[in-house]
């Protein structure tokens, strides 16, 4: 873990063996966030565990887990919103914005974030 990366509530992420936060990754951790063995977040990524229910008047914070597979990689700047499950060996480009699950060993890339497979 980078010593600029930023964790809001520390207890709620769980890191895995030779797992990897880059410089300035901020991650927004009002919920859980598990970061797999041997998986990275690169710079300046953003982990966000919360949202609001815009349905109701008072607007109740609502968080969901956020996983990060082994040996998943994900580039600069993305952001995964709440809920997310990033598969096992799944790359996400930089500056992509994760709005959906993204499967194992599958290459995401774009905003919103969609299959770029070859």
């Amino acid at each position: 873990m980078h010593q600029r990366s930023k964790i809001s509530i520390p207890w709620n992420l769980t890191l895995h063996h030779q797992s990897c936060i880059g410089d300035s990754a901020n991650l927004d951790s009002l919920g859980e966030i598990e970061i797999c063995s041997g998986a990275t977040v690169a710079q300046e990524a953003y982990l966000s565990t919360g949202t609001h229910d815009f349905t109701h008047p008072s607007r109740p914070l609502l968080t969901s887990k956020i996983t990060i597979g082994e040996m998943a990689f994900l580039g600069a700047r993305v952001f995964v919103l709440p809920g997310i499950t990033i598969g096992d060996y799944a790359i996400v480009g930089a500056c992509s914005v994760v709005t959906k699950d993204v499967p194992p060993y599958s290459i995401f890339a774009g905003n919103p974030a969609k299959s770029i497979n070859p």
